[in-house]
């Protein structure tokens, strides 16, 4: 198999008909898939402590083998690791009358996943993630519900504006891109602005705040606080990759078992420590490479027990 193919696989970049080649050459033999996994982990090993050697790589992709250059460079990088996570999804549908119409409710497991609105708008749905939406927008306005993370491409359409409601504020769309989280029970709401305008209502103060691009808007001790964003990278994830720069191990723990729908249990203390500068995480090789590859940062050993789907950090 092509090496500069399976790298775009690895990278979320391959073709319909690549992926096909690449089911079968798996089915095909099991050393295929162990050197799958050892690619795919030396990419991982290459990008979260030194990612600028993953931009030299993405430029000469075409220029020399994958595996020469990522021998030699994570021979160069010493402990660099790029995290990889699973972003297969399952959903629960049903719906409902209300919008003044047909609302369908989308619950999602895994993440992320893309959802294409009636009216042409992207819907990017992070894990854990309820969005409920009309079937058909026929009202004066397009309204819908996030309770999670999604992040919006909404198409343009000044006579009918674009609103997103949550727990505790409504967002309406006065531009394009932006991603909203919210969390009834964690108390946390926040709206980060990538493109356009939008304007933030509180539910709980009546504050409105109107958002230019780079502004982040959080909700602390229930008031409205602007921001500006901190990384481009916290926004990755409807591309398969999450920023984990400047979280703690219990903070990325909390984040793997909201992807993989697991139990993680850090029975250590203190818990391991992790210090990242520019850290991803590739959601697409699986839980367990994730967490081979963290022990090369940060050393821990990990019990997993499947009858309860609980991983122990020990």
């Amino acid at each position: 198999m092509n090496e500069e193919i399976l790298y775009r696989y690895m990278k979320h970049r391959s073709t319909a008909r690549e992926r096909a080649a690449i089911a079968d050459w798996l089915e095909a033999d099991a050393a295929n898939r162990e050197l799958l996994d050892r690619m795919s982990l030396e990419m991982e090993t290459l990008a979260l402590i030194a990612p600028e050697l993953e931009d030299m790589h993405e430029r000469s992709v075409r220029r020399t083998t994958l595996r020469g250059r990522l021998v030699r460079w994570s021979a160069a990088a010493a402990a660099a690791v790029v995290l990889c996570v699973g972003s297969w999804y399952a959903a629960d549908h049903n719906a409902r009358e209300e919008f003044g119409g047909r609302v369908l409710c989308f619950q999602t497991s895994n993440a992320p996943v893309r959802y294409t609105l009636s009216d042409g708008t992207e819907v990017w749905l992070n894990a854990g993630t309820r969005f409920e939406y009309p079937a058909a927008f026929t009202g004066r306005e397009r309204r819908v519900r996030v309770s999670g993370e999604a992040l919006f491409d909404v198409k343009h359409d000044a006579g009918h504006p674009f609103i997103v409601e949550t727990y505790a504020c409504d967002v309406e769309v006065l531009g394009t891109r932006f991603d909203v989280a919210a969390d009834a029970d964690a108390g946390t709401f926040s709206t980060a602005l990538l493109e356009g305008r939008v304007e933030i209502r509180s539910k709980l103060t009546g504050e409105r705040l109107t958002l230019k691009p780079e502004d982040c808007v959080n909700l602390i001790d229930g008031r409205l606080c602007l921001t500006s964003i901190r990384s481009h990278d916290d926004y990755l994830w409807p591309e398969g990759i999450l920023s984990i720069a400047g979280c703690t191990f219990e903070q990325v723990m909390a984040k793997l078992e909201k992807i993989y729908g697991v139990q993680i249990r850090i029975e250590r203390t203190p818990a391991p420590e992790l210090r990242v500068a520019r850290g991803k995480l590739w959601t697409s090789m699986g839980l367990d490479t994730v967490l081979r590859t963290l022990q090369e940062v940060t050393p821990f050993r990990l019990v997993h027990d499947e009858q309860t789907n609980t991983i122990y950090i020990r």
